[in-house]
């Protein structure tokens, strides 16, 4: 291994020497005849699929290195790989991304992770402020592939600024000859450091997402990358920062703080931290690249048809929030290119049902001739349409008809088992139809297999194996749920069930818990005295309805009692599972639970 430095004062020059305004007009072109009029290529890799409109060799080049990033990232960090591919749209310019990216600042957002009920997937703008050195498209899809890994299936709960400074770190990563660079400065970051832009150290480390506003944000990405690569590469500090990053994982309000785990004081870290900003040279290191460990690169590359493009776009826009009109605006100007089908159409209703729009949807459906219904891309539409629709209905569900797009979705499966929203439906109509939790819970374990990242699909996971009392794979979920949820409210249910199934007295949020979260509910539960029983009902929502009953003349009338009155809340809140006895005294007894003690 050889360490190097550089100074930040010679990326400020060069920045400042590259940096320029130019003019690009595309003579009114929008986004629809952008996409539709491109050229699409597929780059595929063991682990990613690349589809983009921009030079292949491109794509190939970020395929690969992707590829290489993998093995450098688990040498320094947890993770565990998802199950399915991540499809990456590498988008020319900035037209073509507007066209994708369903967020509300395109002009100002060059990349995005998207988690979706069909799994993950990633944007990226190519020629997102390309005027910077060092290829910011790229950097900002590591940056964000770093996060992706990160906050996965058993992942760390890391402090704010350690968890945007690695992914900084990672984001400049380069490979070449065999060997990989890590630690060079992001030259985004550059302009603030040289600035002395940094966020106080009290405020830095205490920081939590969602807390800043805009200018702190970004001195926070500047002084956390600051401060984690001074920890990463000194072995003694980062055997002090991993012991930080556990006990913090364990319980933020309890862990030893960083300084303490440093062996200094708080005033001598803020002195280092200053000092470092003045200083201004940060090392980096060229290590030998592990090719023995596996790694494939060696892409696959193809052309696609321009039909194949047409409708894998918007199928794309259509279940990932992109808005209605201008997926409608895309395929009418397919249609007028010579582009069209009726899968096309479909896709239509799919993306009026992700907009809650069931009406319209059942519009678009009806509009496709009866020739065609028996194609999966129409039963894959006319299953989700219909399973909306009849759980619009609450209390006057057609039974016989969720049967019916229960079978759908098995017929789907068998057809292809890696789409997890077959999974995840056919299991939330498993439960509509009563069948036992043990049934349906394996349904839903393995679209969360798929998706682990949907916060639907983990928030009822979550909630399934709390119930069962799974407390190891209950922590792995809750981990990355909470870094996902942007709800307090959400986040402090989740949390009254990990201190209670964890017995951890404080709690892990800064916000004030949910005094009404189904952990406290069970604490409630714990402390009530005489023949006791607990009756509870959940749905695929995360919605519940617990009945309470104590001091009975015995375990039968207790029992009684508990469902009586889960029933009547299950009906006044209309949830949709059915109430079952889950605690007898102290025992719970729930089916598909190993009877245990609380």
């Amino acid at each position: 291994m050889s360490a190097k430095t550089y100074s930040s004062s010679l990326l400020f020059k060069l920045f400042y020497t590259v940096l320029f305004f130019v003019a690009f007009f595309l003579g009114g072109c929008t986004s629809s005849q952008k996409l539709v009029n491109s050229d699409w290529y597929e780059v595929e890799t063991e682990h990613f699929r690349i589809v983009t409109n921009d030079d292949a060799t491109k794509a190939k080049e970020l395929a690969i290195d992707l590829e290489m990033l993998r093995p450098v990232a688990r040498e320094y960090l947890k993770f565990v790989p998802d199950q399915q591919k991540l499809t990456i749209y590498a988008l020319d310019d900035s037209l073509s991304f507007r066209g994708l990216f369903s967020g509300d600042d395109s002009r100002r957002v060059i990349g995005a992770f998207q988690n979706t009920f069909y799994g993950s997937f990633a944007i990226v703008n190519l020629a997102g402020n390309r005027f910077y050195p060092d290829n910011p498209a790229r950097q900002t899809l590591f940056h964000e592939y770093i996060h992706f890994l990160s906050y996965g299936r058993d992942s760390f709960n890391l402090p704010y600024w350690y968890s945007e400074g690695v992914a900084e770190i990672f984001s400049t990563v380069s490979f070449s000859d065999g060997e990989f660079r890590l630690g060079r400065m992001p030259a985004s970051r550059v302009v603030g450091l040289n600035a002395s832009n940094l966020l106080p150290l009290d405020k830095l480390l205490d920081a939590k997402k969602g807390s800043l506003s805009l200018k702190d944000r970004t001195e926070l990405y500047a002084s956390g990358w600051m401060l984690t690569h001074w920890l990463f590469f000194d072995v003694e500090r980062r055997k002090a920062l991993n012991k930080y990053l556990v006990e913090y994982d364990r319980d933020p309000d309890s862990a030893r703080s960083l300084w303490e785990e440093l062996g200094m004081t708080f005033e001598e870290l803020e002195s280092q931290y200053l000092h470092l900003a003045k200083l201004g040279s940060f090392g980096y290191v060229d290590r030998p690249l592990d090719l023995e460990s596996g790694i494939k690169v060696n892409p696959l590359v193809k052309s696609l048809q321009k039909d194949k493009a047409i409708l894998e776009i918007a199928r794309f826009m259509s279940f990932s929030g992109q808005d209605v009109i201008k997926l409608k605006d895309f395929i009418e100007y397919a249609k007028k290119e010579g582009n069209s089908s009726y899968e096309l159409i479909v896709t239509m209703a799919l993306a009026e049902l992700h907009a809650g729009n069931i009406l319209q949807a059942k519009e678009w459906l009806s509009s496709i001739p009866v020739d065609h219904h028996e194609q999966e891309w129409f039963l894959e539409a006319k299953a989700r349409v219909g399973l909306v629709e009849e759980l619009s209905k609450a209390e006057n569900i057609n039974l016989t008809v969720v049967a019916d797009i229960r079978d759908e979705y098995i017929k789907l499966i068998n057809s292809h088992d890696d789409v997890p929203v077959y999974w995840y439906e056919l299991a939330v109509a498993m439960q509509v139809l009563g069948y036992p939790r043990e049934s349906y819970f394996e349904m839903l374990e393995q679209a969360y297999l798929r998706a682990p990242r949907h916060t639907g699909i983990a928030w009822w996971y979550a909630h399934e194996l709390y119930i069962s009392r799974d407390r190891e794979y209950f922590s792995q979920v809750v981990g990355p749920l909470m870094v996902q949820l942007s709800s307090l409210e959400r986040e402090g249910r989740l949390d009254s069930m990990r201190r209670e199934i964890e017995n951890v007295s404080s709690p892990r949020l800064s916000a004030k818990p949910v005094k009404e979260g189904l952990g406290e509910n069970l604490i409630k539960y714990q402390d009530m005295p005489g023949e006791k029983a607990l009756a509870l009902a959940l749905d695929f929502r995360g919605a519940f309805v617990i009945g309470f009953s104590e001091e009975n003349i015995n375990q039968e009338a207790a029992n009684d009692a508990a469902l009586n009155l889960c029933e009547k809340s299950r009906q006044r809140y209309k949830v949709f599972g059915k109430c079952r006895l889950y605690a007898e005294g102290n025992r719970i007894v729930d089916s598909g639970v190993a009877e245990r003690k609380l």
